[in-house]
Formats: C-alpha cells, structure tokens, sequence
C-alpha cells in the first residue's frame, strides 16, 4: 500500500500565496482598466468612428470581464487549498483522538 504526505503549513501557505497572487493581479486589472479609460474616445465621432467606439468598448468590456473571472476563480483555488489544508488538519486532529481514545479504552 502507498500513501502520500501532506504538510497542512505549506498547504496553507501556497493557497495564500496564490490568493495573494490573484488580488495582485485583480489590482492591476483595475489600473489598467483605468488606463484605458484615461484615453477617452480617440476614434471620433464621425460615422466611422462611431462604429469603432461601438465595437471597441463592447469587446473590452467582455476581455475585461473575462480575465477578472479568471483572476477571481484563480483566487478562489487559492481559498480552497487553505480550506484543504483546514480539512487535513481536521482529519488528522480526530484520527489522533480517536486512538487516543481506543488506547484508553483498551488499557
């Protein structure tokens, strides 16, 4: 029979790391999102122009929305390896105190 290790610490610790990770990145989404918005409408308000602005801000609004529910989702896997790492430890705690309590009863 094989078994595997776990290590709940560092578990925990790559689960906030990429949670850490995730907002990063949301925050810099944010930014660059503003960035874009400093620029205004440069395509114009002619007829040409209209068009373009139409299907500019419709598609960025979508990739935008897009990469920040990746970048959400990414953060989420993050909170579940902490809640892994939570479960791990959970597991092995009443493990432990059910041999503790099978030794007492035994004697």
């Amino acid at each position: 029979m094989s078994g595997f290790e776990v290590d709940p610490a560092l578990l925990r610790s790559g689960g906030d790391t990429v949670i850490d990770v995730a907002q990063g990145f949301i925050g810099e989404l944010e930014s660059f999102e503003s960035q874009l918005q400093g620029f205004g409408e440069p395509w114009g308000g002619d007829d040409i122009g209209s068009l373009i602005g139409v299907a500019y801000t419709a598609v960025a609004a979508w990739v935008l929305d897009c990469i920040g529910e990746a970048a959400e989702e990414v953060g989420s896997a993050g909170s579940d390896l902490t809640l892994m790492a939570d479960n791990y430890e959970a597991a092995e705690e009443d493990t432990a105190g059910m041999i503790q309590t099978l030794h007492g009863q035994l004697g």
